[in-house]
């Protein structure tokens, strides 16, 4: 669940610048992520987080906070705006609800309410641009199993039709479901349980449910991360959601912010920031970030994003940027860009064409021999013969020769291009 959990008997198992045009070569192996969905998708729910398919929202979502909480002085749902969140992913389902919509409303902050609230949605017609969506369920692959109890309600047959129960008395607004390891890594096959049809079967159906998708796992802080530990864990969700989910589905990788196991670590902005590219360069197109975090004497704080200082700037730093490139992270994913490192650190890229140009944005990755990445001189293939690229938010150029950029990194570092 986003509420994070030790999880046992978990296998996880690893795996503005001038160019001249080029004669044709052939083309390098590719190492880009598919095409992936586009913006446009958005445009069927009137309602929805991005209801004109603008290139210019890159949506950036916040776990399951209480609009009407001070932190700081101010209520959250207007400082999570201020930060660049634009919407919260739930309200906090309880019977203090109706408190939590007050401070919705008040603030003008923007949710995905539970599927349960859809009549009341509905109902609430003047403030029909708050709500951009259902959480339809979080975590069903996990909790239809709790504390030794089967639920019978988290069956993928049941969430679907769930959603579809939802999707029918309001096709204006998207379905959202969260999972957990059992869908998201690539081991999940292992501990799920309760097969309906099957796990791979399972599994689609439960992505199905959802219009847009997430699953958490926390590499970074996990308690029994092992040899995961590493930024490379949070993009490896996406590519396995991806299998399950698709290859035109919004997928959005999830991230802490603070200590999401009672056990295990608090997670650094550098790390906090790598994590965040990385499931952009795995083909996440949108971010959640999970702000609870749990302590092992039973303590608990729930907007640690608000609450950790150095968080709050790399976070509104981070988001800044992701927002001055969100016409770029929005367009579809090309080939023709491949990259490899001088000595075998794994390197992700994703080659895009926005605004008249050609864009690179390339990150030394990560695996389960080199979970920390390291720094490495990379050499990145571009469909370009020569010319000079520019190191976006750099105020340096590289040149390209030979049809490559060739290009120092350090452990986890992204640079984009523009060419």
């Amino acid at each position: 669940m986003a509420r994070a959990r030790l999880v046992l008997a978990v296998i996880l198992v690893a795996t503005a610048c001038t160019a001249e045009s080029a004669p044709p070569r052939p083309a390098p192996p590719p190492s880009a992520a598919p095409a992936g969905p586009v913006v446009e998708y958005y445009e069927k729910w009137a309602n929805g987080p991005n209801p004109t398919g603008d290139p210019k929202v890159f949506p950036i979502n916040v776990w399951m906070q209480d609009p009407s909480s001070i932190e700081n002085g101010g209520k959250i749902g207007t400082a999570y705006p201020e930060i660049g969140v634009a919407f919260g992913l739930g309200l906090w389902e309880d019977e203090w609800w109706y408190l939590r919509r007050e401070g919705l409303l008040e603030t003008g902050w923007r949710v995905y309410p539970d599927a349960k609230r859809v009549d009341a949605v509905l109902a609430d017609t003047a403030h029909a641009r708050n709500y951009v969506g259902y959480l339809i369920a979080d975590e069903p692959d996990m909790n239809k199993v709790y504390g030794d109890v089967f639920h019978p309600e988290m069956q993928p047959s049941a969430i679907l039709a769930k959603a579809n129960e939802v999707r029918a008395k309001d096709p204006s607004r998207p379905t959202y479901l969260n999972f957990g390891v059992w869908m998201g890594t690539p081991g999940g096959g292992v501990g799920y349980g309760h097969i309906e049809k099957s796990y791979e079967e399972d599994m689609r159906t439960y992505c199905s449910a959802a219009d847009i998708a997430s699953a958490d796992y926390y590499g970074w802080t996990h308690p029994d991360r092992g040899d995961r530990v590493g930024a490379f864990s949070y993009g490896e969700v996406i590519d396995t959601m991806r299998k399950w989910c698709g290859p035109d589905k919004p997928l959005y990788g999830f991230v802490e912010t603070g200590h999401p196991h009672t056990h295990g670590e608090t997670i650094t902005p550098d790390q906090l920031e790598s994590a965040v590219w990385n499931t952009i360069l795995h083909g996440a197109t949108g971010i959640n970030y999970f702000a609870h975090s749990f302590y092992t004497e039973g303590r608990g704080e729930y907007s640690s994003v608000l609450t950790r200082p150095e968080i709050t700037a790399r976070v509104k730093a981070v988001n800044a940027r992701l927002e001055s490139l969100a016409p770029v992270l929005n367009a579809g994913n090309l080939p023709g860009v491949s990259a490899k490192s001088d000595n075998d650190i794994p390197v992700s890229v994703l080659h895009k064409e926005a605004e008249g140009a050609k864009w690179v944005i390339a990150q030394t990755d990560g695996d389960t021999a080199r979970p920390r990445s390291g720094s490495a001189r990379v050499g990145i293939t571009v469909p370009v013969e020569s010319g000079t690229a520019t190191v976006v938010d750099e105020n340096r150029t590289v040149s390209i020769e030979n049809g490559k950029i060739v290009d120092d990194f350090g452990p986890y570092q992204v640079h984009v291009y523009r060419f």
